[in-house]
């Protein structure tokens, strides 16, 4: 299997981007978070996921182990493939992941388009208690993940939340940003 390739990064096309290997060109499909982080020319190391779908090869790349990590847990949910799994990681974190799977915050998942509160449920089923958390939550992570859970997209809920003092609880972040437009 291939487990990690390095090389530069010859095009860019979210979701997937070709990396060159001493003139072989691989496609890389990779959540979408990790596209503000790749330039065209850039040499990389990407972790893979190597999975064969009917007649067609795939290969998923992850800036780091701890994506590739939730990636595989996620993907060996039922009803779980890899473009969702690509879609939980492109609007979260893993740490993010893991805590709402630990913390049963099925409003977060379900956020995320095709996760409903149905496969929701059962991703937790299936993978609480094998995620463990990396850093402690912070009062803007909480935040984040609360403005989600009332409907807010993770990026309009960061957009809102930018500016606000970091003194401020939870709560008093999250109606402020439910005040601004």
């Amino acid at each position: 299997m291939i487990g990690k390739i390095k090389g530069k990064v010859i095009e860019k096309s979210p979701p997937w981007l070709t990396i060159d290997i001493s003139g072989l060109g691989f496609i890389v499909y990779m959540p979408a978070s990790a596209f503000s982080k790749i330039t065209t020319g850039q040499e990389i190391e990407v972790f893979t996921k190597y999975l064969i779908k009917e007649e067609e090869a795939f290969l998923y790349g992850f800036l780091t182990r701890d994506e590739l990590a939730i990636f595989e847990e996620l993907i060996s949910v039922p009803g779980i493939g890899p473009k969702s799994g690509l879609t939980l990681l492109s609007n979260f974190t893993p740490e993010e992941l893991a805590r709402a799977i630990e913390e049963e915050n099925i409003g977060l998942l379900s956020s995320v388009p095709k996760i409903g509160q149905k496969l929701a449920s059962k991703i937790i089923l299936e993978l609480k208690g094998k995620m463990q958390f990396k850093k402690e939550s912070t009062t803007f992570d909480q935040a984040v993940n609360a403005l989600c859970s009332l409907g807010l997209n993770r990026a309009e809920a960061i957009s809102r939340l930018k500016g606000l003092p970091n003194n401020l609880s939870v709560e008093e972040m999250v109606k402020l940003a439910l005040r601004s437009q």
